[in-house]
């Protein structure tokens, strides 16, 4: 369970950090930088303190998928199931990631809960954001299978 869990940890770090860097070549400014806008704006933080929140929520959240699709691997890692759980979990993510913005960046800057209604709709495009979200997911498959592949090796 504890390597596991560390995989997950440095498989999601390395593909949060490639979904910041791919962000803009799918047209997008970097979620960090508008996230840490906006704590600044509305949140009075200073710019280095809304940089490290914004990279710090990025990065859980990231880990967070990372975990979900780590035991979903691990119950299944067959390329059936890997590219499944690529394109169900990029699009859900992509469904969330509009109104889960919103959510984190109020949750922030008022420290407050914004109900659920009051929320931006689910993102339903076909667009940038999908694809940006596939490719996150498609360097998590890959990290776990690149361990997976050492782990048999040995």
């Amino acid at each position: 369970m504890k390597n596991t869990l560390i995989t997950a940890f440095i498989v999601g770090l390395i593909a949060s950090i490639a979904f910041i860097i791919f962000q803009p070549l799918f047209g997008l400014a970097t979620l960090t930088s508008r996230h840490a806008a906006a704590y600044v704006n509305f949140g009075g933080y200073s710019e280095s303190a809304a940089l490290i929140l914004s990279w710090f929520v990025h990065v859980s959240v990231s880990i967070a998928y990372t975990v979900i699709s780590t035991v979903i691997f691990n119950f299944n890692h067959s390329l059936w199931v890997s590219s499944a759980q690529v394109i169900v979990l990029g699009w859900f993510t992509t469904l969330i990631a509009t109104p889960a913005n919103e959510w984190v960046v109020k949750l922030v800057t008022t420290e407050t809960f914004t109900p659920l209604s009051e929320l931006a709709p689910l993102n339903t495009a076909i667009g940038p954001k999908f694809w940006l979200h596939v490719m996150f997911f498609v360097f998590v498959i890959f990290g776990l299978w690149f361990k997976k592949a050492k782990i048999d090796k040995k």
